[in-house]
C-alpha cells in the first residue's frame, strides 16, 4: 500500500465524519417533572403528567407521585409543553443551547425552569 492511498483513505473518513455530524452535539433534549406536594384538599398522591412536542402530538404521559421526579430523554428540540391533571402547566423551547426543561409542582405553585 502506498502513501496516497492511506492520504486518501484518511480524508475520506475526514469528509464522512463531517457530513454525519460527528462530534456536533445533542439534536434532542429532555424534560423533568417534580412533584414536591399536592394542591390542598386534592385527592390522590399523584398526577397525571402529560409532555407534548413541538408537532403537538404527545410524546409521554406519566402519573407521578409526591416526592418523585419523571423525566424524559430524546425528546425533539422545539416548543414543548407539559400539562398536569393540578391544573399546572408549562412551555418551553429546547434549543441546542438550552436542551433541558423542568417543572416542579408544589402544591399551588408550578415552577418553570431549565
Amino acid at each position: 500500500m502506498d502513501r496516497k492511498y492511506f492520504t486518501r483513505v484518511a480524508a475520506a473518513l475526514l469528509v464522512v465524519g463531517a457530513m454525519t455530524g460527528c462530534g456536533s452535539g445533542a439534536h434532542s433534549g429532555s424534560v423533568e417533572v417534580e412533584v414536591r406536594s399536592m394542591v390542598p384538599g386534592a385527592p390522590g398522591g399523584s398526577y397525571g403528567v402529560k409532555i407534548i412536542g413541538p408537532d403537538g402530538n404527545l410524546i409521554t404521559s406519566q402519573e407521578v407521585s409526591v416526592g418523585s421526579t419523571y423525566g424524559i430523554e430524546g425528546v425533539s428540540l422545539g416548543w414543548i409543553s407539559v400539562e398536569a391533571t393540578s391544573g399546572c402547566a408549562g412551555e418551553s423551547e429546547l434549543t441546542l443551547e438550552s436542551p433541558s426543561m423542568r417543572l416542579v409542582i408544589d402544591g399551588e405553585n408550578c415552577i418553570l425552569s431549565d
